[in-house]
């Protein structure tokens, strides 16, 4: 697969939730974003099924700080007499607040048809669209819910006119780390241990378990 220059965003908000798979019926959130999570927020902005976007480094810009949650849940996984009944049941949650990102990704090629690049469109596409505002979806940090606050090009400075950069102070390892759900349409989960968050930034692994 041929390499290409990186894709890059920003993503700002109020709240975030990358569950914690081990928390159950009162999840916690993993302190920074999951591979599959940013691996969603580049695609709601440009995809193709030639091309592969590898999330590779997250930013972490503002300090990390956790919030109790709570929210009326009435979905499918209530129990069999509740939703007979319609009722609703309180999920209590312990998420992120005020998060600010820097999210990086490589684009690949999974194979050449004809003369076309198509990975090479996918980044000019990506770029235009992230700069227009165009996405194919919201994008969302974790939960549909948490929609971003800014979600865009890459700044220097914020609105606020802060400069934007890796928070040096945030500094963490992750015991358990989900990479991804999925393979191939299948349930197949892959976690990777002893994730380092070193000066506010992590390097994502590529997708073989690391146990």
């Amino acid at each position: 697969m041929e390499e290409y220059p990186q894709l890059a965003l920003e993503i700002v908000g109020v709240a975030a939730m990358f569950t914690r798979p081990d928390t159950g019926a009162t999840p916690i959130s993993y302190p920074v974003p999951t591979y599959s999570a940013v691996k969603g927020m580049f695609e709601s902005v440009a995809w193709r099924k030639s091309v592969y976007i590898r999330p590779t480094r997250a930013e972490i810009c503002a300090p990390i700080r956790y919030e109790p949650y709570i929210t009326n849940y009435g979905g499918p996984l209530r129990k069999a007499d509740q939703i007979r009944k319609n009722n609703n049941y309180q999920l209590n949650a312990t998420i992120l607040v005020d998060v600010h990102y820097r999210l990086y990704a490589e684009v690949k090629e999974k194979k050449r048809g004809g003369t076309k690049n198509h990975a090479e469109e996918l980044w000019e596409r990506f770029n235009n669209r992230l700069v227009k505002g165009q996405t194919y979806y919201t994008p969302c940090l974790g939960w549909k819910e948490f929609v971003p606050s800014y979600f865009g090009p890459i700044r220097k400075e914020d609105q606020n006119g802060n400069k934007v950069e890796p928070d040096k102070n945030v500094n963490l390892i992750i015991p358990s780390f989900l990479h991804s759900i999925w393979d191939h349409g299948k349930v197949a989960p892959v976690f990777h241990q002893n994730v380092e968050v070193r000066e506010g930034i992590l390097i994502y692994e590529d997708g073989k378990s690391s146990c």
